[in-house]
């Protein structure tokens, strides 16, 4: 899977909001049918985390992820199967999780497996090829978003947080087995 540039990511985004709707449907009820718990990645306690802290935030999060998987959709093709996708999933999102919290001295941990874990949060994301100038765009719109009402901003880091997670996990997905590119 090859990282895309940024016009390449501003493109496939700008076809996405351009595309008709019952299109944009169908990709995400197949991503529903195919792969369940990442759509509930989406559309479930992650959406909800950002609603409690503020509902405008948690609808950026859906069009943004929606934005996501349209990325990747458009220049990847279909994600893999995986057997086990739960399990698959909730192991993926317990590391990431860790990983992220290694990044913060807020949060106590020995500085050996804070080391290691910073570690394999740098290697698992080269490998997931995260998609860097996605995450760019995505940062960008969430601040843009943010500062047009200042009791969104309290969900600025949580949003990004989230999305990053999205797009690694997905990273991660489409790393299982090279898909056809469309």
């Amino acid at each position: 899977m090859k990282n895309l540039d940024e016009a390449e990511v501003l493109d496939i985004v700008s076809q996405g909001r351009n595309a008709a709707e019952h299109v944009v449907v169908a990709m995400l009820d197949g991503l529903e049918t195919e792969h369940p718990a990442v759509y509930r990645v989406i559309y479930g306690e992650p959406c909800d985390a950002i609603a409690s802290i503020n509902k405008d935030m948690a609808n950026l999060y859906l069009d943004l992820s929606c934005d996501v998987v349209w990325v990747f959709d458009r220049a990847f093709g279909k994600p893999p199967k995986i057997e086990n996708e739960e399990d698959w999933v909730f192991r993926r999102l317990a590391l990431i999780d860790a990983e992220l919290k290694s990044l913060s001295k807020e949060i106590s941990m020995d500085d050996r497996f804070r080391d290691r874990l910073q570690e394999r949060f740098v290697k698992r994301s080269m490998e997931a090829n995260v998609q860097l100038a996605l995450l760019k765009h995505l940062e960008n719109e969430v601040l843009k978003y943010a500062s047009w009402k200042k009791q969104r901003t309290r969900a600025v880091q949580m949003t990004n947080n989230l999305l990053f997670v999205l797009v690694r996990l997905l990273g991660e997905l489409y790393s299982t087995q090279a898909p056809k590119a469309r």
